[in-house]
């Protein structure tokens, strides 16, 4: 689902797609009387609902506007148009990279964590690769991924003083910076599969969240 997870200390802004995807499925849920895991499975194209997708039509219409954008099905119509989200994300991996950096160095508790540039930035670009990877599988096939980067990952933030908290942070971090590179890329993007992709890239990240504090926990 796309909505971040944890605490998280810079505001991404009013417009940015992160704002306004935030609890789209629970708004969606809530209206049509309906558990939010099913909202969520129709916008995977794991289950069928007409009325759910619909909603999801409408509200990403509303969200296009206050982006502006224009109407999401002209988007649709036209798919040469608008490249899906991991297109943008396995040709945009060195600014995630970089602006991941910044946001990191900005961070009150991550900066505190003396590291060279270098080691900071060792283990992500691993994990931005393996997020790219694994989204553009189905739910189940994710689960059943194994996320070496992120388990990786855990250990070494782990063996460098991190606390699990600041692991975390980390990839929300890492999914701010996504989100904010679809709201620079919104006009190129195909924003009828935009819920499904934004949905895939969250789904990727949880779990690479898990796998890392699996073993960032069993070092301790």
């Amino acid at each position: 689902m796309p909505a971040d997870s944890g605490r998280t200390n810079l505001n991404p802004g009013p417009l940015s797609p992160q704002a306004l995807y935030r609890g789209l499925y629970v708004r969606i849920a809530s209206k049509l009387d309906v558990d939010p895991s099913y909202v969520s499975r129709v916008a995977r194209g794991e289950r069928q609902s007409k009325a759910i997708e619909r909603a999801l039509q409408n509200e990403i219409d509303q969200i296009n506007k206050k982006l502006g954008r224009g109407h999401a099905s002209h988007a649709s119509t036209n798919k040469a148009a608008g490249k899906r989200l991991h297109f943008f994300v396995k040709h945009h991996r060195d600014r995630i990279q970089k602006e991941w950096l910044r946001q990191c160095e900005a961070d009150h508790n991550l900066k505190k964590i003396k590291l060279s540039r270098q080691r900071r930035l060792f283990p992500v670009r691993p994990l931005i690769d393996e997020a790219y990877r694994v989204m553009k599988l189905s739910v189940r096939k994710m689960s059943n991924n194994t996320m070496k980067a992120a388990t990786e990952h855990g250990c070494t933030r782990r063996e460098q003083g991190y606390s699990s908290t600041e692991l975390l942070e980390e990839y929300n971090l890492v999914r701010r910076c996504i989100f904010e590179l679809a709201q620079d890329c919104n006009g190129q993007l195909d924003t009828h599969f935009l819920v499904h992709d934004l949905g895939q890239i969250g789904e990727a990240l949880d779990l690479q969240m898990q796998s890392a504090l699996r073993a960032f926990t069993e070092q301790a």
